[in-house]
């Protein structure tokens, strides 16, 4: 598969230059397809009863799969979920803390990554937040903040407003020793280079489908390190979280449900009905992730990223995402001087970014082009004269 044809699957490239993957993706024509055809299967399904849902459900099986591909894991490994901010909430709540015990997290995340936190405040769980300087969190500062009590390293792997790029390997490596876990927020991580997350020592990993994957809204994924599956149990439960013989007597044979016992495996953290047609279309977009490899969607963006930052630099812009390549990826910030002229002319020249945190945000995928970000300096030079 080449550059062409993936850019085939995304007509908004006909009459836009999308540079916002870190907001929400364009959806593949493959994805969108198949989701309505899923949807036209399951409407007759349910009216006529004669439809065959069976290769859907296996589809959507398969995302699981395509997934744990993707970050290093086992299908074993995969909860649905419907978002990222679902799993880490899911996280949170049941990680074993006393009234002394702290969270330790940083003030480059996202607020999704923050709030699940706080809110054990109401249990009397501290959040420390680690100051970042100048858009970088080092292991030096982080290690300040960690101590005994510490119960979790909160940590989005990619920063979601200048792309800084945590090494989760020393994190866990250093919270791992203290007893407490790592929990990642991997939204702008997954889809855009390759995972390890047994080698990188990753104990909960939460992530949705509708960024760098790709996919809609709807689909997510938690990861949870398989020896951890049975140690926890979810903080709300559904009808998968219970032992499928008490399911069972309980609708066919008679109401005998008076104490709550867990099904074993992941499919106890799967709480909430899901979103099928969601994950018929993330399987869809994973699939041309994969088809690509996504060692090569990793070097086109790191590629891609290079070339602009050298741009940038020579216009002389104030960058907000680090410039050694070991600590940035995927996403590039910037300030500019009359930023809200500059988007409007980003815009009315059919260049989509987002304005964040005070400065301009880039965020190209794979299949973007050096051309197009050559058109898009063009349109800053001449809006900065």
């Amino acid at each position: 598969m080449n550059i062409r044809d993936v850019r085939s699957e995304f007509p908004i490239l006909e009459s836009k230059i999308f540079l916002n993957h870190a907001a929400v993706s364009p959806l593949p024509l493959r994805a969108a397809e198949a989701m309505k055809k899923f949807i036209s299967d399951k409407v007759k399904a349910r009216s006529t009863q004669n439809v065959d849902l069976e290769p859907w459900r296996n589809k959507i099986l398969n995302s699981k799969s395509l997934f744990a591909k993707l970050i290093g894991a086992r299908e074993e490994e995969i909860a649905y979920i419907p978002n990222t901010t679902f799993g880490l909430n899911m996280v949170a709540q049941m990680l074993p803390h006393k009234h002394d015990s702290n969270v330790v997290t940083n003030t480059l995340e996202y607020l999704s990554n923050v709030i699940t936190w706080l809110k054990l405040g109401e249990k009397g769980v501290k959040v420390r937040f680690v100051k970042d300087d100048k858009g970088r969190v080092s292991l030096d500062m982080l290690r300040e903040m960690v101590d005994d009590k510490t119960i979790a390293v909160a940590i989005g792997q990619v920063g979601w407003y200048n792309g800084f790029k945590h090494d989760l390997k020393a994190i866990s490596e250093m919270i791992h020793e203290k007893g407490g876990f790592l929990v990642v927020d991997a939204i702008q991580s997954v889809g855009n280079m390759k995972m390890d997350v047994r080698g990188d020592g990753i104990d909960f990993l939460s992530c949705g489908t509708y960024k760098w994957l790709l996919g809609p809204q709807g689909a997510g994924f938690l990861f949870i390190r398989e020896d951890l599956i049975e140690e926890f149990n979810p903080p709300i439960v559904g009808e998968k979280s219970l032992d499928p013989d008490i399911v069972e007597k309980n609708i066919y044979e008679m109401f005998d449900l008076y104490e709550l016992r867990y099904s074993r495996g992941i499919s106890k953290y799967e709480v909430v009905h899901m979103d099928d047609a969601a994950y018929v279309g993330a399987e869809e977009s994973m699939r041309l992730i994969l088809d690509f490899g996504i060692e090569n969607v990793e070097r086109k963006i790191k590629e891609i990223d290079d070339y602009l930052i050298e741009g940038l630099l020579e216009m002389g812009c104030e960058l907000q995402t680090p410039i050694d390549e070991l600590e940035r990826h995927a996403i590039i910030n910037f300030r500019a001087k009359n930023i809200d002229r500059i988007m409007n002319e980003l815009t009315k020249n059919g260049i989509i970014v987002s304005q964040r945190m005070s400065g301009i945000r880039v965020s190209p995928h794979f299949y973007n082009t050096k051309d197009e970000i050559d058109k898009l300096l063009e349109i800053l030079k001449a809006a900065k004269s």
